[in-house]
């Protein structure tokens, strides 16, 4: 006999593009959940392998992402579009969760003003580039998880994430909900600690490189859009390393040799610094922290001249 839990439906969407293999673990995942009362909606951003046959054979719905902008953000507005359950589930294709994902994620929601629930998560470590990335990441103390489970009718009066975006549509989302929660009187963000997902990091050179590439390009929108002095501290936190080393690209063309000297200090110490926390930490791919380093700066240098030269801020 279900519960009086068991009765919400749940609709996990996952915006998708060319993820055939990742696609097929999270939906592996999702096929053991001790919660029975979800559906699953894909939303493809034109895929060209074999993202479709892998939906279909796990039961999932595919719907073909349409609009103005093609985008992880436009895709996930599309799929709540298109969702029937009263709890949305939004992750990425490169996730795995556990058994008891879905149904401690419900049981946040036992208030009804209870408006959204993050997870716990835990970084793979399936690729040498993902135990240099983990290792790097770990040295900033990350411990919350993201922000999962969400009300259908909350999303819809936030108007969903920005469709406009590339990087950052995520932040901007979160952003809107803990606002919502300072401003509320009760709690309005619950957090599932059995509710445990695997993050994957991006499994190669090729893929990081996309990455990067990627938040160069579409970064500068997002702050011209939603950028304030608080947001701007932030970011030169998070990307550190990869702007100084678009400025130390810059100086290099122009033959600026001390000034490219004084400017690659900082960067050397920064990612000496992210080195020896992770092999504090007994991490010894952290060795690879400053190679990864440099790898990540060029690519988002690289992303940040394409910038100039596109004006779409779709999909690559």
């Amino acid at each position: 006999m279900k519960s009086s839990e068991d009765k919400t439906l749940v609709s996990v969407v996952i915006p998708t593009r060319n993820e055939e293999d990742a696609l097929d673990k999270l939906l592996k995942s999702l096929s053991s959940q001790t919660y029975k009362n979800y559906e699953v909606v894909v939303v493809d951003g034109g895929s060209v392998d074999d993202t479709k046959k892998v939906a279909k054979e796990y039961g999932a719905r595919f719907i073909k992402e349409t609009g103005r902008y093609k985008s992880p953000a436009n895709a996930r507005n599309l799929g709540v579009k298109e969702a029937k359950g009263d709890i949305i589930a939004v992750f990425d294709c490169d996730s795995e969760v556990n058994d008891k994902f879905i149904e401690e994620g419900v049981k946040q929601f036992s208030s009804d003003k209870v408006m959204g629930v993050t997870s716990s998560y835990i970084l793979a470590e399936d690729t040498w580039v993902e135990k240099i990335l983990a290792s790097k990441l770990k040295t900033h103390g990350l411990k919350s998880g993201a922000l999962i489970f969400t009300r259908r009718g909350f999303i819809n009066s936030l108007s969903g994430w920005d469709a406009t975006l590339g990087y950052g549509e995520d932040r901007i989302f979160l952003r809107k909900i803990m606002e919502y929660d300072e401003k509320s009187k009760h709690q309005a963000i619950r957090h599932a600690r059995g509710a445990v997902i695997k993050m994957h990091l991006p499994h190669t050179l090729r893929e990081l490189s996309g990455q990067q590439r990627w938040y160069g390009r579409t970064i500068l929108h997002y702050l011209k859009k939603y950028g304030d002095i608080k947001e701007y501290l932030t970011l030169l936190k998070a990307f550190y390393t990869v702007v100084l080393f678009a400025v130390i690209m810059v100086l290099f063309q122009a033959n600026y040799w001390l000034p490219m000297m004084i400017v690659s200090v900082p960067f050397i110490l920064m990612s000496a610094y992210r080195t020896i926390l992770a092999l504090a930490h007994g991490k010894i791919f952290g060795l690879g922290i400053f190679f990864m380093d440099i790898i990540m700066g060029a690519y988002f240098t690289y992303g940040l001249i394409e910038h100039f030269f596109r004006s779409e801020r779709g999909r690559d």
